[in-house]
């Protein structure tokens, strides 16, 4: 069973050791580019200078990392990257985690969302499709601006009873 949680600021350590395990079309089709530990650990950098703005949505199988949603935000705009571990993905893990971020975006009063889709990364594209996240070329790269709704009865409802079957869980 698939189990998703946000990660404690004094763990965020753990997202910057599980990006430099991830392969390297895995850690290509997430940034773009052949990254290294080095570009990691800016990345860690920027994330831990401003823990306010930065949230992790961690998804595990049996306490083993199988995803993660990391959260950057900005004023009211909510930015998505997404990875999913090789080895679990077409299990409905990143439409899952979209749609957690999203709900959670939602009810904390997020207008606007963004997502950079890399071109040849046509799974993020498809799942972006399947959540009606409409993707605007950009010279061969797509990205997601969308507004997203206000939270109502039912975005708080989905929130709270997810919230409730963790606690339940565990």
């Amino acid at each position: 069973m698939i189990k998703t949680y946000f990660l404690d600021q004094h763990e965020w350590f753990l997202y910057g050791r599980w990006l430099k395990e991830q392969d390297s079309e895995t850690l290509q089709n997430y940034f773009g580019n052949n990254t290294k530990d080095h570009a990691i650990d800016l990345l860690m950098n920027r994330i831990t200078q401003f823990p306010n703005n930065h949230f992790l949505l961690i998804a595990t199988q049996d306490n083993h990392w199988v995803g993660v949603t990391h959260i950057a935000t900005h004023q009211q705009t909510v930015e998505f990257g997404l990875i999913v571990d090789p080895h679990f993905r077409k299990q409905g893990i990143a439409s899952m985690m979209i749609d957690e971020a999203i709900t959670w975006s939602r009810n904390r009063h997020y207008q606007y969302l963004y997502m950079h889709c890399i071109g040849w990364n046509t799974p993020i594209k498809k799942m972006c499709v399947k959540h009606k996240l409409q993707t605007k070329n950009m010279m061969g790269e797509s990205e997601v601006k969308m507004k997203l709704s206000p939270p109502d009865f039912l975005s708080l409802l989905k929130e709270h009873s997810s919230n409730l079957r963790k606690l339940v869980v565990n």
